[in-house]
């Protein structure tokens, strides 16, 4: 990622700014790279025509090349739609970030193979134990573990990850100079002392609300080739991940628990999923190692590698 940002980000950044102007807006307006003054002057020139305030876009710009400064000097990295080393995965969403912000090593953003895993806050003993075992084995067959690092499945994953010297992603719902909840503070710094990445699409400064939360989950399946589901219920929020993962046709899988956890609220979601044909079912790790290997194949490596999964691991 560059050391500043280019003013692709900065014009679609003081946009964003000005109220009732939000990324998809922004990226009608700025719909190709800025790279000179004439590109700036016709950036006002479609804002005007949008009925956005000249003076008021003028205000913001600075305000947003200051946004970046103070970014780039808290070690975050900032990359717009149109940049070089966006991730391809994102470009290719429906509803794709108009800037990306990232602190660590942004590299496995665009690996060859990455898988979400995801889940609730409050999973059980079981899903606890799936969570970490499952971002292990992953990890151990080259795939970059993508999660949210919240309390419950994802902080698993990501310790998984961790545990199995693999590279992780975490994307969160608010300004990267905070890491929440507090309580995966060290987690977060392990993940980027490993070789991954925090990332986020909103600004520094910018703190959780509860719409940033749903929306950060496009991402977590965006960047990834397939998402892997541990334990949720049937209205959690993980569900938000479940759909957009349709939508954006990633490969769906979820935990297939033993008959004495079906009866637990928090395994509702994913019986409902296998009954309903949405996901895959994984009922041990014959059936983790068979659905990474289709991802594998679906990113288009086809052939053996020493690096496929081979473990007949047992949940």
């Amino acid at each position: 990622m560059p050391e500043t940002a280019s003013r692709t980000t900065v014009a679609l950044l003081a946009l964003m700014k000005l109220k009732g102007v939000g990324r998809r807006a922004a990226l009608r307006i700025v719909d190709r790279p800025v790279a000179n003054d004439a590109d700036e002057d016709a950036i006002f020139e479609r804002a005007a025509r949008q009925k956005i305030d000249r003076q008021q876009l003028r205000v913001a710009w600075p305000e947003a090349e200051e946004q970046v400064e103070r970014s780039v000097s808290a070690g975050i990295a900032a990359l717009s739609l149109y940049d070089d080393g966006f991730p391809l995965r994102l470009r290719d969403i429906p509803d794709p970030p108009a800037v990306l912000f990232c602190r660590g090593d942004p590299r496995g953003l665009s690996a060859r193979s990455a898988l979400a895993i995801v889940g609730t806050r409050e999973p059980t003993d079981y899903g606890e134990r799936v969570a970490h075992r499952s971002a292990v084995a992953a990890a151990e067959a080259g795939f970059v573990i993508v999660s949210g690092l919240a309390h419950g499945c994802d902080a698993f994953a990501h310790r998984g990850c961790v545990d199995a010297n693999g590279v992780g992603v975490a994307v969160m719902a608010h300004g990267l100079d905070k890491v929440y909840p507090v309580a995966n503070k060290a987690l977060a710094q392990d993940l980027i002392d490993g070789g991954g990445c925090l990332i986020s699409e909103y600004p520094i400064g910018m703190t959780p609300v509860r719409t940033a939360f749903a929306e950060r989950d496009r991402l977590q399946s965006g960047l990834s080739d397939g998402v892997l589901v541990i334990e949720t219920d049937v209205k959690g929020g993980t569900m938000h991940t479940v759909r957009f993962a349709r939508q954006q046709m990633r490969l769906l899988a979820c935990v297939d628990h033993p008959h004495n956890w079906r009866s637990f609220p928090k395994t509702q979601g994913n019986q409902a999923m296998i009954a309903d044909r949405w996901a895959e079912p994984i009922a041990n790790g014959d059936a983790l190692n068979a659905f990474l290997i289709k991802l594998r194949d679906r990113s288009g490596r086809t052939r053996p590698s020493d690096n496929d999964p081979q473990s007949t691991m047992a949940f």
